[in-house]
């Protein structure tokens, strides 16, 4: 609207100022410079080029008046007056020219630097996103060749004529071990899904973690472990209950105890639980591969894989690094290559 207001302005007041001030014969050719100058940076496209027109027309048309009719222009009264006027013209028109300038130049650079920083951040969320799908095709391959090998190696244990029972229950067993692998991964997508959309829903309730844990222990022994490891359990007695999702935390117990499993071979897993003032603490640790320091530093932050047929955790830290802290808590691992790893998180007893 201000731009516009500035263009009604050019278009009247300039030709009174022209016949005013010495016609073509002063500065007002500079003042018609700027006009257009103002127009075509102020307006939008369109616009600014049907009014810079009709100034140059305009121009042109006073010109031509002032010339067949040099009586109505009112003349300088002496040379040194029409020097004046012509370099206080061109002293203030460029002046005015150099500041719009630059600010629109100014305006332009932010504009490019911001455009750049959206650039980069749409290359590494592409970046995210394909190594994002790589980790997850990555993460249900496995499970799937593993079901393809064992179902037939059961189907042809079916066409013999004396059949192995325990060859054939054991082969059911890592079916079982694969399917339940990849309705973890399905879940860890849900979740992500939920997570970037902020749609990572609690139901807190008073939860006894102690009695959480024997559940989760409950539960891996009642499946042979894909390593051959043997779960122990240490839980510090007569703690409090806390406010929690119960469900939510049984997840990130069996994911810490997945990636345990997979880096760990006839070793052991262990899960602690400790209490101090205001917080409890679990720790599931093992005895397994371990990590890098790099690895260690982003492992929290998802996607995170070292080489592909040894180290892989894809998603499942993430999701547990934020169920974690919708609750109100905090992770936190140590590892060492060749030493194992060690991932706690601490939740408070207060309400979250």
């Amino acid at each position: 609207m201000l731009s516009n207001h500035h263009c009604h302005d050019f278009l009247i007041v300039f030709p009174v100022m022209f016949f005013t001030s010495g016609g073509y014969h002063g500065g007002m050719p500079a003042f018609f410079v700027f006009a257009i100058i103002f127009t075509v940076l102020m307006l939008e496209k369109r616009r600014a080029l049907i009014v810079s027109l009709l100034e140059i027309v305009l121009y042109i048309g006073l010109c031509l008046v002032a010339y067949h009719f040099p009586h109505i222009v009112t003349p300088f009264a002496t040379e040194a007056d029409r020097l004046a006027d012509i370099l206080l013209a061109f002293v203030s028109v460029s002046t005015v020219c150099g500041i719009v300038l630059y600010f629109h130049l100014k305006e332009y650079n932010q504009q490019q630097l911001l455009l750049e920083e959206q650039n980069l951040r749409l290359r590494s969320l592409d970046n995210s996103k394909s190594t994002f799908l790589t980790t997850v095709a990555h993460e249900i391959k496995n499970p799937l060749s593993s079901i393809s090998l064992h179902a037939r190696d059961t189907s042809e244990l079916l066409e013999e004529e004396h059949l192995d029972f325990s060859l054939m229950q054991e082969n059911l067993r890592t079916i079982e071990q694969s399917v339940m692998r990849i309705d973890r991964i399905v879940l860890d997508l849900m979740d992500t899904v939920s997570i970037e959309q902020g749609r990572l829903a609690l139901s807190l309730v008073p939860s006894d973690l102690g009695a959480l844990l024997h559940s989760v222990e409950k539960d891996f022994n009642s499946h042979p472990s894909s390593g051959n490891n043997q779960l122990v359990l240490t839980i510090q007695p007569d703690l409090p209950e806390i406010s929690a999702d119960s469900e939510r935390l049984i997840q990130v117990i069996t994911n810490l105890i997945s990636n345990a499993e997979r880096h760990t071979q006839n070793g052991t897993i262990t899960i602690s639980l400790t209490g101090e003032p205001g917080w409890q603490t679990i720790c599931v640790s093992d005895t397994g591969t371990g990590m890098s320091e790099e690895m260690r530093k982003n492992a929290l932050k998802g996607y995170v894989s070292a080489d592909k047929d040894y180290w892989r955790h894809g998603i499942g830290l993430y999701v547990c690094h934020q169920i974690i802290t919708a609750h109100g808590g905090k992770i936190w691992l140590k590892s060492k290559e060749g030493e194992g790893t060690q991932v706690f998180f601490s939740l408070p007893e207060e309400e979250s």
